[in-house]
């Protein structure tokens, strides 16, 4: 529904599905291609991938059961990819090295073991507030994301519906998380615990590559 309403509709709702040519899908293609959010970065391959799948399945309903003679998604040809590029990831070697080189931060240290530990996204980590916490049942309970639009703090669901979750903290994190809020003084309950933005973690995940010698 989201992509038919953002994605489709603007660009094809006051056209007749047997008027629409394969050059008219060409040129939405390289809409979709051209986009970019407000930090200049496009649609990932596989997003292009679903956009052109979504638009296709509707021409071939129409096709099977509206006598349109043609899908012109299929002559416009492909967009996007159907499989992400690989995914460097490091070794657990690999992420003790980085984190012993941000240590110096206790802020930064803290957030990329709930990250590394827990394995929360960074919006669900930045939109974590007190109450999300429970150190005596060791659970954190992920159910909003953080991000900052045009100089605003937005708070929204997480990415997907089955991102609601509550997730276990390891015993020695749950007791470096005692230590870490025992420090902290005059946070309401239901605030950020961590008060930065995605851009400072960008800039600790590099200056913690750096320090350590790890691949990047």
């Amino acid at each position: 529904e989201h992509i038919l309403r953002t994605k489709l509709l603007p660009y094809f709702e006051n056209k007749k599905m047997c008027d629409i040519r394969a050059k008219d899908i060409i040129q939405w293609q390289n809409e979709q291609i051209s986009y970019r959010d407000e930090k200049g970065k496009p649609y990932a391959p596989t997003y292009l991938k679903t956009l052109q799948s979504e638009l296709s399945a509707l021409f071939n309903h129409a096709v099977r059961f509206y006598e349109l003679k043609s899908n012109p998604v299929v002559k416009a040809g492909p967009l996007g990819k159907g499989k992400a590029e690989e995914m460097l990831f490091w070794t657990k070697e690999e992420y003790l090295k980085f984190i012993e080189a941000v240590k110096d931060k206790p802020y930064s240290y803290q957030a990329f073991q709930i990250l590394y530990w827990c394995g929360l996204r960074v919006g669900e980590l930045l939109a974590l507030t007190y109450n999300d916490i429970d150190l005596e049942k060791r659970t954190i309970s992920v159910n909003k994301s953080y991000q900052r639009i045009e100089g605003r703090d937005i708070i929204t669901p997480p990415k997907t519906p089955k991102s609601k979750r509550i997730i276990t903290i390891p015993p020695f994190l749950t007791e470096e998380l005692k230590e870490y809020t025992s420090h902290l003084y005059g946070i309401m309950a239901d605030e950020r615990m961590f008060r930065f933005t995605k851009s400072y973690m960008e800039h600790e995940i590099i200056r913690g590559i750096k320090a350590s010698g790890v691949k990047r």
